[in-house]
């Protein structure tokens, strides 16, 4: 077990390891392409993740929100970013603050960084952008210089004080992705840099946080799953154990694998994104007993959710059967912090898909993206960022109440991963898990295998897959069927081939340029309890998209509404529906096309 004592890490003692007096002269050194990535022992994984690259979002709104993402974060000033960070090195800082949380005297300074370079790294790598490439390794030798020169490694007293360990882990993506996706050394050579001047800073071991408050409010056993990657990088075993040492087994892993539901008062992002250390812990060391926490902990999720995916409220799992997500509703915190809480949820997916290639995990993954990360609303110029999004009666989209939040640095990360919730593939076939316009690249042994994908899925129900390059021919193919649709239909060729909900439908033959399969997957118009206690409160969903009222009026929480069967299409629309409610027209669109309108979610129902 790695040292971790009080006597080799006192909290105020900075310990500069002998790299930091040598690295400054390594840091303007030019970056060598690179884009290994940790290997899972054999057999851990049903199905494997394509790289970034491999898969090209080519229309729909998900490419919208991803091109939109991609310019806003590619325009962001580096010396705005960085100058925070050179204040605190002493060095010349020109550009204006960036304020809110941001600054010295924020509450996280500098907490986002890391995952602004980490999430342009993920963009450049799926797309080719040299710019992405460039700007990660200018933002990585700015804040390589001013982080090896300071004396404190954290930018403001508020970082150090209460998220030392989170901002510890943004900065360690932030390298890790620099290297491994664009190629830049220095990165490397940064990385236990940063993790031996902020060890002392850290707790010497995971202590639980309970909801908002203390004890501890930094979160330390968020930390693995990169340390685990680090390990990977550097061949250094002694950050390996250092992720073993940081897991949180006693009150999380253990219970959950167990059986035990101890979600409830757990604070829901930080133990959430936990989860993916697990995932790292069972692929790096091969304990079953993560797997079998990731798999109980979503079960536990299940009931929690609310329409959108996502689960509350206010940050925190709640103790079932207690009406307490019906409830949240009237209390104004019936809401879902957007990019932070998807980007932890998808992550859980995507690690479930590949542990179990089962397909309800790609439902959940496919809800969450919809209706929380695409639904998220759009960043303004100056730091205001999505943050909660409210299901209540008169409900809005709100940015944080303070500039550059840390969903500022989720929203990119995230972003930037739509790429890897499309397509799986093992040795013998290729799944397909989400709908949308894209194409994807699978070089294997046999030859390279192209897969076109046409469809204006979820507007439409239809989805069309062309085989573009075949390789030797021989491999299946493997459909998500979602689990709640009805009378979905698949031809090959146009031959048709039976399919039930809820599995994967699986076409194997000797595959030929140009061949297709059309799959047809009607989305019916249904309703979603908030929960047990409250069944006439429902949100109104077609297939995986959760629709809203918009523009509500006062007391609309208090009409019953006869949901789904008051709905009827809206002329000349294939999405939006209206209902009439007493002498109005109630108009319900996907909440991930509302803006700036406010929207109700939940009705009573009968």
């Amino acid at each position: 077990m790695i040292a971790l004592d009080s006597a080799d890490i006192s909290r105020r003692e900075l310990m500069h390891c002998a790299a930091c007096a040598t690295a400054v002269t390594s840091l303007s050194a030019g970056s060598a392409a690179f884009a290994a990535t940790g290997t899972a022992p054999a057999g851990k994984e049903a199905v494997r993740e394509f790289p970034y690259g491999a898969v090209k979002l080519t229309g729909g709104p998900i490419k919208a929100q991803y091109d939109h993402v991609h310019a806003h974060y590619l325009a962001l000033d580096n010396d705005r970013v960085l100058k925070v960070f050179r204040e605190n090195a002493g060095l010349p800082a020109p550009g204006p603050n960036m304020g809110g949380w941001y600054d010295q005297d924020g509450f996280v300074p500098g907490l986002t960084l890391g995952q602004y370079i980490s999430g342009l790294a993920r963009i450049g790598a799926a797309t080719g952008d040299k710019q992405c490439h460039d700007k990660v390794a200018a933002l990585v030798d700015g804040f390589g210089k001013a982080f090896v020169k300071a004396s404190n490694p954290y930018a403001g007293p508020r970082a150090q004080a209460q998220w030392a360990a989170y901002v510890m882990d943004k900065y360690v993506v932030g390298m890790i992705d620099a290297y491994r996706l664009s190629g830049v050394e220095q990165a490397k050579t940064l990385l236990p840099i940063i993790i031996e001047k902020c060890r002392p800073y850290i707790s010497p071991v995971s202590v639980d946080r309970i909801g908002k408050v203390d004890p501890p409010y930094d979160e330390t056993y968020i930390m693995s799953e990169n340390l685990f990657h680090v390990a990977d990088i550097t061949g250094d075993d002694k950050y390996r154990q250092m992720a073993v040492h940081y897991m949180l087994d006693k009150e999380w892993f253990d219970p959950l694998a167990a059986g035990q539901d101890v979600l409830p008062e757990k604070h829901a992002y930080s133990h959430t994104i936990a989860l993916s250390s697990g995932a790292q812990a069972y692929l790096h060391l091969g304990d079953e007993k993560y797997r079998k926490a990731l798999v109980n902990a979503w079960k536990y999720m299940e009931p929690q959710r609310f329409a959108s995916g996502g689960w509350g409220p206010e940050e925190q799992f709640v103790k079932l059967h207690e009406g307490k997500l019906a409830a949240s509703l009237k209390s104004s915190k019936a809401h879902f912090e957007t990019p932070c809480g998807a980007f932890a949820d998808l992550k859980l997916a995507r690690y479930l898909v590949r542990f179990t290639g089962e397909p309800q995990y790609g439902d959940g993954l496919e809800r969450t993206l919809y209706n929380t990360m695409l639904a998220a609303r759009l960043p303004d110029s100056d730091g205001g960022y999505p943050y909660y999004s409210d299901y209540g009666a008169a409900g809005e989209k709100r940015y944080y109440h303070q500039k550059w939040p840390c969903c500022s640095g989720t929203l990119v990360q995230g972003v930037a991963d739509y790429v890897l919730n499309a397509y799986f593939h093992d040795d013998a076939n290729l799944l397909v898990s989400l709908y949308t316009p894209s194409e994807v690249t699978w070089d294997r042994p046999g030859g390279a295998v192209e897969v076109v994908q046409e469809t204006d899925y979820p507007a439409t129900d239809t989805v069309r897959l062309t085989v573009r390059k075949p390789g030797d021919g021989k491999f299946g193919m493997k459909l998500r069927i979602p689990a709640w649709t009805k009378n979905a239909t698949l031809k090959v060729n146009g031959t048709p081939q039976a399919v039930t909900p809820g599995t994967l439908a699986t076409v194997s033959r000797n595959w030929k340029a140009g061949d297709t399969i059309e799959l047809t997957i009607p989305q019916p118009l249904r309703t979603l309890p908030i929960d047990d206690r409250n069944p006439d409160l429902a949100a109104v969903m077609r297939g995986a998209v959760m629709y809203v009222g918009i523009n509500p009026w006062q007391g609309i929480d208090a009409q019953t509404i006869a949901l789904p069967g008051a709905l009827e299409p809206m002329p000349g629309s294939d999405v939006a529906y209206r209902a009439k409610v007493g002498t109005r027209n109630l108009v319900f669109i996907p909440y991930h096309q509302v803006d700036t309108e406010r929207s109700t979610t939940y009705f009573k129902t009968a």
